[in-house]
């Protein structure tokens, strides 16, 4: 009689293919005519006994005609607790996360691009000259734009003598001398 622990080691080199073949068929027929087994073993007793139904010795083999004999195959379930990978999965959700940040970063490419195409279709063409440097990058220029056409929009509102009025009296305040700023004053009112 063999220990539980030379009975798994058996199981073991059974596993691995190295076993005789009279070791295999007592394995089977130990796991077919034991009743009791062992916790350690009674997982092991459908495989066997699996296998079991399979083999065939040499002696079959020679005197049986296999073409002529019906032999059924059953799924064998091996005792094998296979551990679920902790992270199953998880590479999809990141690609899931990636596919939403490109078509994100797609989209905003998208709109300022447009924008730009916008700006261009309509002020295509304007600059500004700064401290003696012409800038034409309608993004930098845009916000003094829209500053000249409130102005200009302004402009259209108010009469045209209440403008003039205006002129006159930027005129004359920057005037530094007082006699000239009157002698100008006078000419305008003739």
């Amino acid at each position: 009689m063999k220990t539980i622990d030379e009975i798994l080691a058996l199981i073991e080199r059974f596993f691995e293919g190295d076993t005789t073949l009279e070791e295999e068929h007592w394995l089977y027929d130990y796991f077919k005519q034991t009743k009791d087994l062992p916790e350690e073993l009674a997982a092991y007793r459908e495989t066997f006994l699996g296998f079991d139904a399979i083999a065939l010795t040499e002696t079959d083999a020679a005197t049986t005609n296999i073409a002529n004999q019906k032999v059924s195959l059953t799924a064998i379930e091996l005792p094998i607790n296979p551990t679920p990978p902790r992270y199953r999965g998880w590479w999809k959700q990141v690609a899931g996360i990636a596919a939403m940040v490109a078509v994100l970063i797609g989209a905003m490419w998208a709109y300022q691009s447009y924008q730009r195409f916008q700006l261009e279709k309509v002020y295509g063409g304007s600059y500004m000259i700064v401290d003696g440097k012409r800038i034409d990058n309608l993004q930098k220029i845009l916000p003094e734009i829209k500053r000249t056409l409130s102005l200009a929009d302004a402009m259209e509102t108010t009469s045209p003598t209440l403008l003039i009025d205006q002129a006159e009296q930027d005129l004359l305040n920057n005037i530094q001398d007082a006699q000239e700023r009157e002698r100008i004053r006078q000419l305008l009112n003739q």
